[in-house]
């Protein structure tokens, strides 16, 4: 498991909220994390798609935020293996079966009892002994979690500043 944290200093851009009040700051600071997580969810999908061929939805799908309290939140991304059969609709070919963008050599599917459930393949070439068959992604979804990770500071700031200048509009259309 990989953690990742991101300090840094808002004082500045949340020194212009002061006089609107704490409810206007957290408000601020709340739509902030949530928007940020939004995008980190985003941009780690798209890296991983182009690099595994995985669709970006099933992706995000293992993408979580839970807010941690007020002022911070934490981002989870499950990295297990991908079922072959979420990928999209199996379909059993002369040589394997193809699903989404993948081929899998020597698997089949079990027709009868679930035609588009699980894909299977042998474990070893010889034995009657069989598996499911699953993509592993958790090199490219680690490398692509953390790149997203250390291009979210110039991000959360540049979200923050649009927050701030929203809450000011905001008041001023009040008076």
């Amino acid at each position: 498991m990989t953690t990742l944290t991101v300090t840094l200093d808002v004082e500045a851009v949340m020194r212009k909220l002061r006089p609107l009040g704490a409810q206007a700051c957290q408000t601020a600071w709340r739509r902030t994390l949530k928007k940020s997580s939004r995008w980190i969810a985003t941009q780690t999908a798209k890296a991983i798609s182009q690099q595994t061929k995985i669709p970006q939805k099933l992706i995000k799908k293992r993408l979580y935020f839970f807010p941690k309290s007020a002022s911070s939140g934490k981002v989870w991304l499950g990295l297990n293996p991908l079922p072959a059969h979420h990928l999209g609709q199996p379909k059993q070919t002369r040589t394997g079966v193809s699903v989404g963008r993948y081929h899998f050599a020597g698997a089949w599917l079990m027709r009868y009892r679930a035609p588009n459930g699980p894909v299977f393949r042998r474990l070893t070439p010889k034995s009657a002994r069989y598996g499911n068959v699953t993509v592993a992604w958790s090199s490219a979804g680690e490398a692509a979690f953390t790149a997203a990770a250390r291009q979210l500071r110039p991000r959360l700031l540049t979200v923050l500043a649009q927050e701030v200048n929203y809450a000011i509009h905001q008041a001023l259309a009040k008076t």
